[in-house]
């Protein structure tokens, strides 16, 4: 069992830092608003992930995978979010303040609330999610797996995906990156726009 420690931990670490939804909302909500943003965005990601591995554990993936009246709903309702928050980004303005005294750019932040909702919703609409996390546990781990080390595993890739994206946004909050992206922003705030509308229509065009 230990032998598998390691392998699900790097499997669950490449699929988080794959670019999709997930990678798009977290570097958006940190780029556009804030760093703590961003922690919230992944802490919602993190708990999404929660849930796939509670379902995992009790075999309801497989109910979800094979059902196509299931499957289909949860795709239509993820890829219409996804596109509603491309939508949105591509339509907002930036809402930056200079304060005349120092100069200071003071951007218009989103609730903690707000951010973790997007997080959330983003990665538990995604039946790529699903699939995902259901293919990791038939492969790497088997039905006589204890499910003492079911639950270690399942606490071990939530781990390690959350524990990317807060990295992911200390990375891009860094004040160095920041002065490098800050004169794209808007630019920045457009083409993830995009790339979230484009993977909602890739998301409804699944076929199981």
């Amino acid at each position: 069992m230990v032998g598998q420690f390691f392998p699900v931990a790097l499997i669950a670490l490449l699929g988080a830092m794959l670019p999709g939804p997930d990678f798009a909302i977290v570097t958006k909500n940190t780029i556009i608003h804030s760093r703590k943003s961003g922690y919230f965005t992944s802490i919602g990601v993190g708990t999404a992930i929660l849930v796939h591995m509670t379902y995992c554990l009790l075999g309801l993936a497989i109910v979800i995978s094979e059902s196509i009246l299931l499957f289909n709903a949860i795709k239509f309702v993820g890829a219409t979010y996804l596109i509603y928050l491309g939508i949105n980004s591509l339509i907002s303005k930036q809402h930056n303040k200079i304060v005349p005294s120092n100069c200071i750019k003071i951007k218009k932040d989103i609730s903690h609330l707000t951010a973790f909702k997007q997080g959330f919703l983003c990665n538990l609409l995604n039946p790529k999610a699903t699939l995902f996390f259901l293919s990791l546990f038939t492969v790497l781990i088997k039905p006589n797996t204890p499910i003492t080390w079911q639950m270690i595993y399942a606490v071990e890739i939530i781990f390690t995906a959350t524990t990317w994206f807060c990295l992911l946004t200390n990375i891009l909050s860094h004040s160095y990156i920041k002065r490098l992206l800050e004169k794209a922003e808007k630019y920045i705030a457009k083409i993830l726009g995009v790339s979230l509308i484009c993977f909602g229509i890739g998301l409804a065009f699944i076929v199981k």
